[in-house]
């Protein structure tokens, strides 16, 4: 073979890998495109679909009140502006055990509020509302997400949503129409409920060494009454101190359910080591009815209480006075 058909083999050769690599580089650059129509958005919706359940379930939510300095968890109440609610989460409260006053900035997972969801879905009531929520939610940061947020029935299907009830209406769905011709993300979070709870102080006033109050509070699920180190009226007194709490429903008349005093007689039970006093189990499942009426009385001694009724929004699974349920919540 001669030099020149040599060197023209060569020049053949290099330009045909030269046009292998432009073809090949030209589909590596189009492939994408091909197949663009057949992508979807789920890398992006996954993981806010997951974030959005997430806070709702996990996190109690937060308010802050900076002309007034407050703050808490308990965004619920009725006289926390919508302005002042910084985050919207349902989990229950969880309250500080050193501290009985004190909430702490988290919730108890996956055990919602029936009482948060109450005020969510009555806060929901038009676009402006709608708008808020879902800010709050942070649905509107790198791009503006639709949403509709549900509690149902552990049963319910995407087909058929079997939404749990408040009256006569879903206790829980916000949000916009989930399309039928959109890709849509769907986070479930299986919950249990907490009925209506409160806190509440009873002090005793400069007069006089005794206070009491009376409670209604139906469909009662537990009440513990807390007495502090710092709760007692004077010191040279605390032998006195007592703490009575009475039951008074349509089944009993006047069953003293707690009944403590300070002593230093052997066997009672006083009140010198501050702490917890709450109904037990017995007294709840034997006493409680769906009406309780409960008169807290204290001598020489403060006191503190919290009470949680009974929700029957959901499914009784295990603990009847812990229905369960799912948080729906979808995203596209």
């Amino acid at each position: 073979m001669h030099a020149d058909e040599v060197a023209q083999s060569s020049i053949d050769f290099l330009t045909a890998i030269a046009i292998f690599m432009l073809t090949f580089a030209y589909l590596m650059i189009q492939i994408p495109s091909i197949f663009a129509p057949f992508q979807t958005h789920s890398t992006d919706l996954q993981p806010v679909a997951y974030r959005t359940g997430m806070i709702l379930v996990e996190d109690a939510g937060w308010w802050d009140n900076s002309s007034t300095n407050q703050n808490g968890t308990d965004w619920e109440r009725e006289n926390v502006l919508s302005d002042d609610i910084c985050r919207i989460g349902l989990a229950a409260n969880k309250h500080n055990p050193s501290n009985f006053s004190e909430l702490v900035n988290r919730g108890k997972v996956c055990l919602l509020s029936e009482k948060k969801i109450k005020r969510l879905n009555l806060t929901y009531t038009n676009q402006t509302t709608h708008n808020w929520i879902r800010d709050q939610l942070g649905l509107n940061i790198t791009r503006t997400y639709a949403y509709n947020i549900s509690l149902q029935y552990l049963n319910g299907t995407t087909a058929e949503p079997m939404y749990v009830p408040n009256n006569t209406h879903p206790a829980l769905c916000i949000g916009n129409l989930i399309p039928e011709t959109t890709e849509v993300e769907k986070m479930e979070r299986l919950v249990a409920i907490e009925g209506d709870s409160g806190v509440g102080y009873l002090n005793l006033n400069a007069t006089t060494n005794t206070s009491s109050v009376n409670l209604t509070l139906p469909r009662l699920s537990s009440f513990v009454v807390r007495v502090g180190a710092g709760d007692f009226r004077e010191a040279n007194r605390t032998a006195d101190a007592r703490l009575n709490v009475t039951l008074n429903n349509t089944d009993y008349n006047n069953v003293s359910v707690i009944n403590k005093h300070n002593a230093s007689e052997p066997g009672l039970s006083g009140l010198y080591v501050a702490g917890w006093h709450a109904f037990n189990r017995t007294v709840i499942e034997d006493y409680l009815c769906d009406s309780n009426n409960i008169t807290i009385k204290t001598t020489f001694c403060n006191a503190s209480y919290m009470w949680v009724n009974r929700s029957d929004w959901g499914d009784p699974v295990g603990d009847v006075s812990m229905p369960s349920a799912k948080l729906v919540v979808c995203i596209w």
